[in-house]
């Protein structure tokens, strides 16, 4: 079984390191041991105590970087790996070769439905380890192979966008209280409405699906024409757009 070194002990690690741990040898590192002991007793893996920050690694190392991008200075890295994986936002792939040594490099962005194995995580870096990245995050959900400039857009749209879906079914929920719904029952009507249009989703285009509800002069047809009337998808395009410059 392969050893994979993880640094880091968040809500990522723990979703990757679950997903990952029958298929290799999984180390857990970083700067607090007692947060290192705690995520390793729960997924009964590995830890390893770090001496003043400092990781050493061998060209059989592969490493998987999950700690905030802020904290990635504060570790000392000795030796040459085999693989840098990083999930780091905005840390580009000249920054990461600058900072640890290794063969190989790939940048993921994974995003919030790691937690459920249902991510969708943008990919790039180096062909000779596309296979692996693949096996590595779609452990986690689905992944996608991209070009490095079209990774700001990619994470604007896969890792921001759940808060804009939050949004709409936050609103979707209380328009239903609003009009007379207890929030209970327009609580449970919004979540199986969005698990049932997520399997639709994999299987038709969004304008196909619209069109099947939208009847002539019909009350679905209305309330898509009211919120053309507000511009819903100038809005969309416009949030999407201010993500990526800020990714």
């Amino acid at each position: 079984m392969k050893s994979l070194i993880i640094l880091g002990y968040g809500k990522m690690a723990k979703a990757l390191a679950q997903g990952l741990k029958s298929q290799y040898n999984i180390v857990v590192c970083g700067r607090n041991h007692a947060k290192i002991q705690t995520f390793c007793d729960e997924l009964s893996l590995t830890p390893l105590f770090l001496e003043n920050s400092t990781i050493s690694l061998t060209q059989n190392d592969e490493i998987l970087l999950c700690v905030k991008p802020y904290a990635l200075t504060s570790f000392v890295f000795k030796g040459k790996a085999k693989c840098v994986y990083s999930i780091l936002n905005a840390v580009s792939l000249e920054t990461l070769k600058q900072t640890i040594e290794s063969e190989n490099y790939i940048r993921a962005m994974p995003n919030i439905c790691a937690s459920v194995g249902q991510s969708i995580t943008s990919l790039c870096g180096d062909l000779a380890f596309k296979e692996e990245s693949f096996a590595i995050f779609d452990s986690i959900g689905k992944s996608v192979w991209l070009e490095e400039k079209d990774f700001a857009l990619a994470t604007a749209l896969g890792g921001c966008a759940p808060a804009f879906l939050a949004l709409v079914a936050e609103s979707l929920i209380d328009s239903g209280v609003t009009y007379g719904l207890k929030r209970e029952d327009s609580t449970q009507i919004v979540r199986t409405l969005f698990s049932g249009f997520a399997k639709l989703l994999e299987q038709n285009h969004p304008t196909l699906l619209k069109e099947s509800v939208m009847s002539p002069g019909g009350s679905t047809a209305q309330g898509v024409a009211t919120l053309e009337k507000y511009a819903i998808k100038n809005a969309f395009l416009e949030a999407i757009l201010t993500s990526k410059n800020f990714a």
